[in-house]
């Protein structure tokens, strides 16, 4: 296991987080000290105190309060990356307008926007010496605004059917995530799942609010802009290990999602 805080001031915190599966810490029981905000950065199981089970992805971000008490479970061998934002006491009360129990919800998904805001902060911290600490306090606060206003839109309400359903999405994105350039049908996964094709297909937008293969796609992107960063790999090399036909299918899908291709990504955002 290995924590480190990136970034202190008076206000905020930025931090880095990682864990192997192999790690006899990885599936104890944690707790957290204060209310913060997670933007993984792989794909894990996540279970609340008194919850159901999540799948935790880069295109989610997850939510803590203070006190919570969680558990992981690994999905693949490359474990639990991830980094947290933290904002001082007052700040968050006057935010979420809440003494404590600011955070309604455990997670909601990551607009794309603020996904490539918080790659572009950790960017700036990551710069070391040169660090505009105001112009950082900011933009973590600016983080903590817009996902406290989105959160607080989501209805997370479910009675004892919709649970099931719930269950069962999750279980087929832990499916997907085993291997996201497998080019699994309809059949396959419903198969899998013991459930018939048209019930899984309804099932599966209902409740994440899109379509399996939209699902899919979301986390080939999100997942494919992270590796740009991380490896020197070919872009065409990258297309296939993601499960995209072709280079040029792979830039236009990046393009209509992040508004930029992914050479462009490579050039602006160096995390390491």
């Amino acid at each position: 296991m290995h924590e480190k805080s990136l970034f202190k001031s008076d206000l905020v915190e930025v931090g880095e987080f990682t864990i192997s599966p192999q790690d006899a810490m990885f599936s104890e029981q944690g707790c957290v000290d204060a209310p913060i905000i997670v933007f993984p950065k792989t794909c894990i199981w996540i279970q609340h105190e008194g919850s159901e089970p999540f799948v935790s992805d880069p295109t989610l971000v997850n939510f803590y309060n203070q006190g919570q008490v969680y558990q992981r479970f690994a999905i693949s061998q490359v474990g639990d990356i991830c980094h947290w934002f933290r904002i001082d006491d007052q700040l968050m009360v006057e935010l979420s307008r809440k003494e404590r129990d600011h955070f309604e919800v455990e997670n909601t998904l990551c607009p794309a926007n603020v996904f490539l805001s918080q790659l572009m902060l950790l960017q700036k911290v990551f710069q070391g010496n040169t660090l505009n600490v105001l112009e950082i306090e900011e933009e973590v606060i600016g983080l903590f605004q817009h996902l406290l206003f989105h959160s607080n839109k989501a209805d997370r309400v479910f009675n004892r059917n919709q649970v099931k359903h719930q269950q069962l999405v999750e279980q087929v994105k832990a499916t997907l995530h085993e291997d996201l350039s497998a080019n699994l049908s309809l059949r396959q996964l419903a198969k899998i799942h013991h459930t018939s094709p048209y019930h899984l297909s309804r099932v599966f937008k209902v409740v994440n609010g899109e379509g399996i293969n939209q699902y899919r796609k979301r986390q080939r992107l999100h997942l494919l802009s992270l590796e740009l960063n991380s490896t020197g790999k070919g872009l065409i090399d990258l297309a296939f290990d993601y499960g995209f036909s072709s280079h040029s299918h792979m830039s236009a899908s990046f393009r209509s999602r992040f508004g930029m291709t992914p050479s462009q990504t490579r050039e602006q955002f160096q995390l390491h």
